[in-house]
């Protein structure tokens, strides 16, 4: 179950323009998230419980009650993860290595060429960061620990627009 809630202010009286509206399956959490937002006026914050029920439905009405940026608190207008185009609605979906709009470059490693560091990290049997570190150097204490020989991160060629 997922939880509507409103964090107001004790003289906050009309939720359709006061005050921060949300939605979430996590209240505790979620409040701990809002925290360092709202740090000057916490304990004087009230957080009011409006609705019980499924995430869907509950997204459905902070749409209905915050359909427009910058009401109350709310900086983006309320609904699903902000309305953005999730799954096969998002022209994105399913792009991959160089195909996908945030790619950066190859990792080169002794083993190949490749889109992502964490298809280099499968291939030689180690992690991530370990694959980061080797190809793109790094900084410890103010020195910079260059690159291994064999190692290099290739970056993407940008078109000038």
């Amino acid at each position: 179950m997922a939880v509507l809630y409103w964090i107001k202010l004790p003289e906050h009286d009309d939720m359709l323009t006061q005050g921060y509206i949300g939605a979430t399956t996590n209240l505790a959490k979620k409040l701990k998230s809002h925290k360092h937002r709202f740090k000057e006026i916490w304990d004087k914050i009230v957080v009011q419980t409006i609705l019980i029920a499924e995430i869907d439905y509950c997204y459905f009405l902070e749409q209905k009650i915050r359909p427009f940026r910058n009401i109350g608190w709310n900086k983006s207008m309320g609904g699903y993860r902000n309305n953005t185009m999730m799954g096969k609605d998002n022209p994105n979906y399913g792009k991959f290595g160089e195909s996908a709009p945030c790619f950066k470059g190859w990792w080169i490693t002794p083993l190949g060429r490749f889109p992502a560091a964490k298809e280099a990290a499968k291939v030689h049997n180690t992690s991530t960061t370990t694959i980061e570190r080797k190809c793109r150097g790094r900084f410890v204490k103010d020195k910079f620990y260059p690159p291994k020989d064999g190692y290099a991160f290739e970056q993407k060629s940008r078109v000038a627009s």
